[in-house]
Parts: C-alpha cells; sequence; structure tokens
C-alpha cells in the first residue's frame, strides 16, 4: 500500500480502549462544515472516533423523532443500512484522507468483508422491503413488540427505555457490529499496540508486512454466502406460509371452505416444514452465524495453519504431527510442576474451581499434561487426593494465564460484535417467544 502521508503517533491510539477514552478529546474545534470536513479527511484521526460521533448523531434524532411520532421502530428501520454505513466508513477511510490513491491499495481482506456485508444488507433490505417494513414514514409501522411493553411499563419508564436502549444502545450496538473492520483497518498500522500480535504472525515477515488473502479467507467467504443463503430460504418458507395463513384467513371470513393445509397453518399458527423443521428460528440462527464468520476474518487468516496451505504445507505439517511437545506446552509444565512442589497436599481457594473448569474446556492438553503423570492407584491417598485437586488447580491458572496471553492470536476484542448481537437476539427472542406462546399455546 502506497503511504501518501506518513502514519502519526496518533495512530498508537487506534486499539478499542484508547480509542474511546480519547473521543472527547480528539473531537473538532467548531461545528462548521470546513472543520467537520478537515477533521474527517485528516489522516491523523482515529477512524473510530468519526463513527462514534455519527451514532451519537443518529441516536439522537431517533429518539426525538421517537417521541414526537409516538414510534419508537425508528431505528428498526435502519438496521439494514447503519452496519453497511459503518463499514464504509472504515474500508475505504484510508481512501478518504489521502493515505493511499486507488481502491486497489486498499486492504484485500477489508474490501472482501465489505463485499460480504454488502450481500448481508442487500438481503435484509430485500426482506424488510417486501414485509413493508420499510418506508420513510416516521408515523409508519410499530414493531409489535413495543406495543407489548408500552401496556407493560409507565409511560416515563418507556420514554426511558427509548432513550437509553432503544435509541442510544441500540444504535451504538450497530456500530460496535463492525469492530472486525475497525480492527483489521488498525492492526497493521507502525504505531498500533494490535501490531505485536496480529501482523508478525507469518514467520520470517517485518511486523508491518501485510497477511495477503489466503484459503482461510476464501473458506470464511464461502461460508458466508452458503449461510446467507440459508437464511434467504428460511425467509421465503417464512413468507410463503404466512401467504397461505392470510388466505385461508380471507376465505374463513367469506364463509369458504379451507385446504387441510390452509386449516393446519390457521390452527398452528406458525411455519414448522422446511428449516423451520429443525430450528424454531432458523432466520436468526443464520444471522447469528453470519455475525460470527465476519469475527472469524480477524483471527482464522492470521493463524499459521491458516497460512501454510499457501506457503510452506509441508513444514507446518511436520509440525502438527510431531510428538514433541512445543516450547509452549513444555513451559507451562514446567511451571505446574514448580507451583505444584511449593503447595504440597493444600487447596487453592474455592473460587479458582469455575476458572478450573474453563480452563480444562480451551485448554484441555494443559490440563491433561498436568494430571498424567498421576499414578491411578495412588488416588486411593487421600493426600494424593489433595495433591491432585492443586495440581488441577494450579493448571487451571497456567492455562487462564495463556488464554489472556493468545489476545491478539486466537481472540480480540472484535468479538464482542457477534457477542452482543447474540445478546441482543436472545433478549427479543425470548420476548418474542412469550408473546407466541400466548397466541398459540
Amino acid at each position: 500500500m502506497t503511504l501518501l502521508h506518513p502514519v502519526t503517533p496518533h495512530h498508537a491510539h487506534h486499539s478499542l480502549i484508547p480509542a474511546i477514552s480519547t473521543f472527547t478529546s480528539f473531537l473538532p474545534s467548531s461545528l462548521s462544515i470546513d472543520h467537520l470536513r478537515a477533521w474527517y479527511t485528516n489522516p491523523a484521526t482515529d477512524p473510530l472516533h468519526p463513527a462514534i460521533a455519527f451514532s451519537l448523531v443518529t441516536s439522537a434524532v431517533v429518539f426525538v423523532l421517537g417521541e414526537l411520532t409516538g414510534n419508537v421502530s425508528q431505528v428498526d428501520r435502519l438496521w439494514t443500512s447503519l452496519p453497511l454505513i459503518y463499514s464504509a466508513h472504515f474500508t475505504f477511510w484510508p481512501l478518504v484522507t489521502g493515505q493511499v490513491t486507488r481502491i486497489a491499495d486498499l486492504d484485500h481482506r477489508i474490501l472482501l468483508v465489505f463485499a460480504l456485508q454488502c450481500a448481508w444488507s442487500a438481503r435484509l433490505t430485500y426482506q424488510s422491503a417486501r414485509r413493508g417494513f420499510l418506508t420513510l414514514n416516521p408515523w409508519g409501522e410499530e414493531d409489535y413488540r413495543w406495543l407489548v411493553v408500552r401496556k407493560r411499563l409507565p409511560k416515563w419508564a418507556f420514554s426511558l427505555l427509548d432513550l437509553v436502549f432503544i435509541a442510544f444502545i441500540q444504535n451504538l450496538l450497530l456500530l460496535a457490529a463492525d469492530l472486525p473492520q475497525y480492527l483489521l483497518l488498525t492492526h497493521d498500522r507502525a504505531a498500533s499496540s494490535h501490531l505485536s500480535q496480529l501482523a508478525r504472525l507469518k514467520p520470517g515477515h517485518a511486523p508491518v508486512a501485510r497477511v495477503p488473502l489466503n484459503l482461510a479467507d476464501a473458506l470464511l467467504a464461502a461460508l458466508f454466502i452458503v449461510t446467507l443463503a440459508l437464511e434467504m430460504r428460511a425467509d421465503n418458507e417464512q413468507q410463503a406460509f404466512q401467504n397461505i395463513k392470510k388466505r385461508a384467513l380471507d376465505k374463513r371470513t367469506k364463509g369458504h371452505a379451507l385446504t387441510v393445509k390452509e386449516q393446519t397453518a390457521v390452527e398452528r399458527g406458525f411455519v414448522a416444514e422446511g428449516l423451520w423443521a429443525w430450528s424454531r428460528h432458523p432466520n436468526f440462527a443464520c444471522e447469528q452465524a453470519t455475525w460470527y464468520i465476519l469475527y472469524a476474518f480477524t483471527v482464522v487468516p492470521f493463524l499459521p495453519l491458516a497460512q501454510s496451505f499457501t506457503s510452506h504445507p509441508l513444514s507446518t505439517l511436520a509440525h502438527l504431527g510431531s510428538s514433541t511437545p512445543s516450547d509452549k506446552a513444555q513451559s507451562a509444565t514446567a511451571k505446574l510442576v514448580d507451583l505444584v512442589s511449593s503447595v504440597p497436599g493444600a487447596l487453592l481457594p474455592s473460587h479458582v474451581d469455575l476458572d478450573m473448569a474453563l480452563a480444562a474446556l480451551l485448554h484441555p492438553y494443559t490440563t491433561l499434561r498436568a494430571l498424567s503423570p498421576v499414578d491411578p492407584l495412588s488416588l486411593l491417598n487421600q493426600g494424593a487426593l489433595s495433591r491432585l485437586g492443586a495440581q488441577a488447580k494450579l493448571a487451571a491458572h497456567v492455562a487462564i494465564a495463556e488464554v489472556r496471553a493468545d489476545e491478539g492470536t486466537y481472540w480480540n476484542y472484535a468479538v464482542l460484535a457477534p457477542v452482543i448481537m447474540s445478546a441482543l437476539f436472545f433478549s427479543s427472542t425470548m420476548l418474542t417467544e412469550e408473546i407466541s406462546a400466548g397466541k398459540y399455546p
């Protein structure tokens, strides 16, 4: 990538917590068009700052419209476009700020993720449009779930819910959904804190070298398209069922006889054929999967194994097939031996039990190596049991430390994007199911 401007020291703030904490400090001095343009096109501006500012302004507008119209579904109509807007901002930010001169000079992985998000947005826009949900009329249709919630809360409490969650939190969640794009944009900057973890994974390359598109990117893209196709099929199955149900209700109103299929649709009330025979909400399941796949673009293509298929497969496969434990495993085992010997027969505090369980799940190899030297017959001895418990808990501590050390290699802060989307879908689906169960016991 050809840089027209040097990467400034301010790029050291290109990680999530520093970027958020410095947001107010780096706002433009005035709100004039010229100042805003200069701020946005300045290569030293953290790209997350304009996105946060846009999200806050959008939230305020959405809240005011919701209160004036009595329709709090204003942000719902933006779901099809806002994530794509944020993705476009992060994708083309180097071009807008003059750091590159051509689209071809942009990071190819970021361009690939943006193209996939365009496909995602097109599907959701089409689905929302055919359901009649997209309209420029702010007094238009409101999500039926908000009608239920409004009846359950006092007016002031619902207005507070509108302000805090419906308007602001949802808009910020839509911005957070593009954290993978922000990380991909910033982790290869020379002064970025992400550099030491993500950008140095390929052996023999300088820290500022990009990791080119590889087989992992192709597989993730194919998986994303398959998931999107399944989601579209689920949408079509649901739409077809609703059409049958609506037609049946119209026929019943007119006194006409219903077919067996129409009678079943009316009695059951919801679709249970096709993909819906396997999942109560296959469209929601696929939607969640797309967010996790987008996050995977920040991790999987950077793993040595993913790159080995296009660079040095034999050496990597030979390494994987070797029975010799890695330096990391040997180091972890050595730590365990030292720690166990320092507390013979002692048990660690009980609060680490959960940590131990989680660590054993995430790092089974480390845990098994810690337990393997124990003679099964010695378990009959209570003192051996105590030492075994101490050893296992100490193994958990080592494994937890490994998980934390893996940040930037096997996981990163962008995992917040799919996790918060899952939390949002989980809570909204619980309300949806409660309403459906009331209609169709």
